[in-house]
């Protein structure tokens, strides 16, 4: 009985009038007997070739394309006053100042010791200095970013403190074709303000651009009430200066007096992983692929370590010889060498000035610093090394200046420089002095 009802399910089949069937149906069965009775293929060979085709690059049925969201702000037509919008906040927590510490060595009690900080009025513990700057410099909508080239005038206004949230305000200062015509260098006003509307930091940012700028060069000495408003608030150094006697009786903890003239080889030397540099890139939310992307760039010669922690590692490696400052600016900072992650870098500072006429026992310094990569000071330039008195005493020079200085008078330094810094520094005068009677 089985057997008759499946023939007769089949004669029915067969005998369908192909007009009864649906247009789709009727296109269907057409091309599988004209496949079948033409090429004689099995169903089995027929869905082996449509699995082919389609890995041949055939379009399906239905699809839908890709696209590509650019939100990085565009600044080939940048013009000198143009304010950046920056929509992004960013609440610091002790975690992350404790993550700082970890990686940059510090002894300086403004950063470590909250009893000394409350004892000279202030709420708590101070981020440090390179902490806050890579904080106000990092950039999320300046992808295009082929390297940085340096800072100018970065005047640490107020103090931040870990719980505070900040945002920041970037303005066009100046634009430049390079000599090449191929290249654009834009110099960046750049603030971070704190949830009070306190502008903390302000610093004066340079980097180079892979394209050149419409409209030709072009630059202003001011960029509008922003800068003015903050460029001569010093109130964190007035409210340090005004607490000189407070830390007198608190006694200096300064180990060296220093003296102008003197060349320092810092003996510290650090480095930070791969890991530590793409942590702390995205903590102050970074994007950009030279400092995260492995799959495209080389981890020993492209990846690159952000500026602010070059400055943080070169700082680090001249703290505890300059122990015990309390406040610093930076006054001009050059990138000369890239530094990548695992590099170990040491530093040597030149104490340009020293003076010592503050209120106290407080005294300002003029110093540059120089950070170096992958480079021994001591053993492989010796203790009593002679080195060019011009990469010391020279003002704002090039990177090209520095590289031609180090080849002729110091190979060994040659492509080892990362950073040179010049340095405004308060700190407590050292107690060592020695009395004739």
């Amino acid at each position: 009985m089985r057997s008759v009802t499946v023939a007769r399910f089949f004669n029915r089949l067969t005998l369908v009038d192909a007009s009864q069937l649906p247009r789709q149906n009727r296109k269907i069965s057409r091309q599988s007997s004209t496949l079948n009775g033409a090429s004689g293929l099995r169903p089995i060979d027929l869905k082996k070739r449509r699995t082919e085709s389609n890995r041949g690059g055939s379009v399906p049925v239905s699809s839908i394309r890709g696209e590509v969201l650019d939100l990085a702000v565009d600044l080939r037509k940048a013009r000198p006053g143009d304010k950046l919008e920056i929509p992004y906040e960013l609440t610091v927590s002790e975690a992350m100042h404790d993550f700082w510490q970890s990686a940059f060595h510090g002894q300086d009690r403004i950063s470590t010791s909250r009893p000394f900080c409350r004892s000279i009025g202030l709420q708590d513990r101070v981020l440090p200095f390179p902490l806050v700057l890579f904080l106000t410099s990092s950039m999320t909508h300046a992808d295009a970013a082929k390297v940085q080239v340096g800072f100018e005038n970065v005047t640490y206004h107020w103090p931040c403190f870990a719980g505070d949230t900040f945002t920041k305000n970037f303005l066009v200062k100046s634009v430049r074709t390079t000599s090449d015509g191929n290249h654009s260098v834009i110099k960046f006003y750049c603030e971070l303000v704190n949830h009070r509307g306190r502008v903390c930091m302000s610093a004066d940012k340079q980097m180079l651009f892979e394209f050149p700028i419409t409209g030709g060069s072009s630059n202003v000495s001011s960029v509008g009430r922003m800068e003015q408003d903050s460029e001569n608030n010093q109130l964190f150094r007035d409210h340090l200066l005004s607490k000189s006697m407070t830390l007198a009786e608190l006694g200096s903890q300064s180990l060296k007096a220093l003296r102008p003239g003197q060349l320092i080889f810092h003996t510290m030397y650090r480095s930070i992983t791969l890991a530590q540099s793409m942590q702390l890139a995205s903590l102050a939310r970074l994007t950009h692929e030279r400092h995260f992307d492995l799959r495209k760039y080389s981890v020993d010669t492209e990846i690159l370590c952000p500026g602010g922690l070059v400055v943080g590692l070169t700082t680090s490696a001249s703290s505890r010889d300059l122990h015990e400052i309390l406040h610093e600016e930076l006054l001009n900072v050059t990138f000369v060498n890239a530094l990548h992650p695992n590099n170990v870098v040491g530093a040597m500072s030149y104490v340009q000035s020293v003076d010592d006429t503050i209120p106290g026992d407080l005294e300002m310094l003029l110093v540059r610093t120089i950070g170096v990569k992958n480079v021994d000071l001591v053993r492989d330039l010796g203790d009593g090394a002679h080195l060019p008195l011009e990469l010391f005493t020279r003002t704002k020079m090039t990177t090209k200046e520095i590289e031609r200085i180090c080849k002729e008078h110091c190979p060994k330094l040659s492509n080892k420089i990362i950073v040179q810094m010049d340095r405004r520094i308060i700190r407590q005068s050292s107690h060592n002095d020695v009395f004739l009677l």
